[in-house]
């Protein structure tokens, strides 16, 4: 005996509409645009840097075309979509750093920050470091995209273990990342353990 077979609803797995990035470039336009502001380069759906070459798409770097283009593509201006975050103040993600040792650590922490923005620049252009606020135990930073703050908290984990946790919207693209770093008074109390038994 056969049995008919049951078409099964998959509607307790859509999700409420969420929120995307209002700043998202829906409906991609044809041709080549370019930031007056950071001077990326709009092509092919992606953003770049000129003379950057990407690390997703080597081989397009290298290529050649096979037929030669018939008309030069002048860029059109067009303020890409990080530019008009810093200049909205539109922030993504949240980096909030809270470390009792933060005096001897800070100029460590910052240089780390700094480098994984322009690491990661060359790669995303869209994301960006929008501002660094100190205090006397830490810092707040606002990125402008939710994946570039988690990712800044997962480098200062591993470069400084301490303790992650993240806070993801679910309506809004956004996500709040905390870092505990480590207290100061375990590394004491190891090497006053470790001195103890070489005596």
């Amino acid at each position: 005996m056969v049995m008919p077979r049951q078409g099964y609803s998959t509607s307790y797995k859509k999700k409420e509409l969420t929120g995307g990035d209002p700043y998202s470039m829906k409906g991609a336009p044809k041709g080549l645009l370019r930031c007056p502001e950071c001077h990326a380069v709009y092509h092919r759906k992606r953003w770049s840097l000129p003379g950057t070459s990407s690390s997703r798409s080597p081989k397009s770097a290298v290529s050649v075309p096979k037929k030669p283009t018939k008309q030069i593509m002048v860029p059109e201006s067009f303020v890409c979509p990080a530019c008009r975050k810093l200049r909205d103040g539109y922030a993504e993600g949240f980096l909030a750093i809270h470390w009792p040792n933060w005096g001897t650590h800070k100029a460590e922490v910052l240089g780390l920050i700094h480098n994984e923005e322009s690491h990661a620049t060359r790669n995303n252009p869209l994301e960006r470091v929008m501002s660094i606020r100190t205090r006397s135990d830490g810092a707040d930073i606002e990125t402008t995209t939710e994946h570039f703050a988690q990712r800044l908290g997962k480098h200062l984990d591993r470069a400084f273990k301490g303790k992650i946790t993240y806070q993801w919207s679910h309506k809004d693209k956004m996500a709040r990342v905390e870092w505990q770093g480590p207290k100061p008074t375990t590394r004491a109390r190891q090497k006053t353990t470790r001195s103890k038994t070489k005596k």
